[in-house]
């Protein structure tokens, strides 16, 4: 029995990537007129130290502290912003997760810690991408407000097509930018020269090219001021993606279903994407975007009302 929220939550922790999470998601709660709330996770488990013991009281002081400095970051980009905290305990990714039933999107900054430590303690970005019923919005340490005009589509497969390209699109027509879809791929060294030479790579894209326009058709005229450029590359997709992402204001992945619904899991293009991206990167998850896309103007309409 969780929603309504209808607002933007923004994890923060302290880190470059926190402040850039806070600077995005304050400046697109501004631009909607939504309410924000910041949400910190206080770890569950205590970092044993034989000269410095630590416990759950100093754990708690420290998170309400970096609430506090959030908040204050938040209120100095956006003084007349309507804004709660919240504090949490347990694990970072699966708690953030919770806090945004019923949000707009969820903010987070990327996960810049160490890989070993990502490894062993888990990638908090990419976990809450996974998880999360909202989208998500991953957001470089680096970034600063930009405008290119350009959206970023990254097109796998068809599957879930219509939610990525609603949420594209949607993007696009709501910041006036074009729409740039993208599909890459390349085999494994060894494989890919033998399969290419055989499948011939330019009538394979001229082939891909064509399946793209056919999926893009029907947003295309439901969007009739978005202007699409579709490209299909023969090179890696994490790399293509990264590359492309130095021209967007923002990149557009969507989560594909993996079995079981609970199923914490990305692939290895979005989960590179999360880390290496130019841009802020958002994470549809499926079925939270209408897949019709007369209807997704039509919502897109009564929000914007």
């Amino acid at each position: 029995m969780n929603p309504p929220f209808t607002g933007i939550v923004i994890g923060v922790d302290g880190s470059p990537g926190g402040s850039a999470a806070i600077r995005a998601g304050v400046r697109e709660a501004q631009r909607l007129g939504l309410p924000v709330r910041l949400v910190h996770v206080v770890p569950d488990y205590l970092p044993m130290s034989p000269l410095v013991p630590l416990t759950a009281s100093v754990l708690n002081e420290t998170g309400h502290e970096l609430l506090g400095r959030a908040s204050d970051e938040a209120v100095a980009l956006a003084p007349d912003l309507s804004m709660d905290v919240e504090i949490r305990h347990g694990g970072r990714a699966v708690q953030l997760a919770e806090s945004a039933v019923g949000a707009r999107a969820l903010y987070v900054g990327t996960d810049d810690r160490a890989a070993v430590e990502r490894l062993f303690r888990g990638n908090t970005s990419s976990g809450v991408a996974a998880r999360a019923t909202c989208p998500v919005v991953v957001v470089p340490a680096a970034w600063k407000p930009t405008s290119r005009g350009v959206v970023l589509a990254g097109m796998k497969t068809p599957q879930h097509s219509a939610e990525l390209l609603g949420a594209a699109f949607g993007a696009a027509d709501d910041r006036g930018a074009r729409l740039i879809v993208l599909h890459a791929w390349k085999l494994p060294s060894g494989y890919d020269d033998i399969v290419a030479s055989r499948v011939a790579v330019e009538e394979w894209a001229r082939s891909s090219t064509a399946e793209l326009d056919a999926l893009v058709e029907s947003w295309r005229t439901a969007y009739p001021d978005v202007a699409v450029e579709v490209r299909v590359a023969h090179a890696d997709a994490a790399r293509a993606l990264v590359s492309a992402s130095a021209e967007a204001d923002l990149l557009v992945l969507v989560r594909r279903a993996h079995g079981i619904p609970a199923a914490p899991h990305l692939g290895a293009v979005a989960r590179s994407a999360l880390r290496s991206a130019h841009c802020p990167v958002l994470v549809v998850p499926p079925d939270a975007v209408s897949s019709d896309p007369g209807l997704a103007v039509e919502q897109a309409g009564a929000v914007r009302a």
